[in-house]
């Protein structure tokens, strides 16, 4: 029996790796997006001159209530004390008249398109991540993205078409466009990265062997114990159990690290960090970061 239970020990020990390595390279892909998008915003700010500022026009927050800075939340009341998180599409006044600008929010769209794509629900999440999406797509952006059954996919499509008739119209020489390009190419494939991971799970049958072997040692482990350990077998039991069970569960919920779930990634908060980013680059009203809630310390 106790052969067994190294036996069991090992096994939910690979499990929890497979499952922990899923998760770390998520995170690692999500990490390098953002490492990308802040690439791109400094080399089009930078190396091709300041940025325009888009301030009067630009969206921060979709939704009919302002943000409460401290619980992360929106409150239908407060909305003309800071009238600087009101809801406004980034058409509504002017259309984006610099393709530099345009690039920019177009990548921040496939950053929210790609989260919906990855969890399409979120309880946490105010707004969805396809509203978010939304607020940096103009009216054109927006029609092709919706009939497309990729969208993040689309919206790469329409950041390379923007490069090259930029290109086209020598707004830009060849080392920009291949520069450009290349920086394009890295965001398909952290977008082709994440879809692998979850598309294709862990085998069903592996974990299922790994839960009901663990589950039989656990229910069978205190007529083994009884006779060496007397009245201490129920604690001991216990200890087994909430061990093998809480390890089982940890693999169960890291293993596809996009749900939502407690442990798994905070793909919105990762994106809130590029739109505040972004925001600042464009000089539009910056949100703040997220905070985790007070009582769960959960972060989505």
């Amino acid at each position: 029996f106790t052969a067994l239970g190294v036996a069991i020990s090992l096994f939910l020990g690979f499990h929890n790796n497979a499952s922990y390595g899923r998760w770390l390279e998520a995170r690692i892909l999500w990490g390098t997006q953002i490492i990308v998008i802040r690439n791109l915003i400094r080399f089009l700010g930078g190396s091709l001159g300041p940025l325009p500022s888009k301030t009067s026009n630009a969206p921060v927050y979709a939704g009919s209530g302002s943000l409460d800075l401290v619980n992360d939340t929106f409150d239908d009341n407060d909305i003309k004390d800071k009238p600087s998180f009101q809801e406004k599409s980034i058409d509504e006044e002017n259309d984006v008249d610099d393709w530099r600008v345009h690039i920019i929010l177009l990548v921040m769209a496939q950053t929210h398109a790609l989260r919906a794509q990855l969890r399409p629900v979120c309880k946490s999440d105010n707004p969805a991540a396809i509203v978010d999406r939304d607020r940096f797509l103009t009216e054109d952006d927006r029609k092709v993205v919706c009939q497309s059954r990729n969208p993040a996919n689309a919206i790469l499509y329409r950041v390379g078409a923007i490069i090259g008739k930029t290109h086209s119209d020598s707004h830009i020489d060849t080392f920009c466009m291949v520069q450009l390009s290349k920086i394009v190419d890295e965001l398909c494939v952290i977008q082709t990265a994440c879809e692998r991971i979850h598309n294709t799970s862990l085998p069903l049958a592996y974990s299922l062997l790994v839960h009901r072997t663990a589950f039989l040692y656990v229910v069978l482990g205190p007529f083994a114990m009884v006779s060496t350990m007397g009245w201490w077998t129920p604690l001991f039991s216990a200890v087994i159990a909430y061990t093998f069970f809480g390890l089982d569960e940890l693999s169960r919920q890291i293993q596809e690290p996009f749900r939502d779930e407690p442990q798994c990634l905070a793909l919105t908060a990762m994106c809130r960090t590029i739109e505040v980013d972004v925001c600042e680059a464009l000089r539009m009203a910056v949100p703040p970061y997220m905070k985790a809630q007070p009582r769960t310390a959960v972060l989505m």
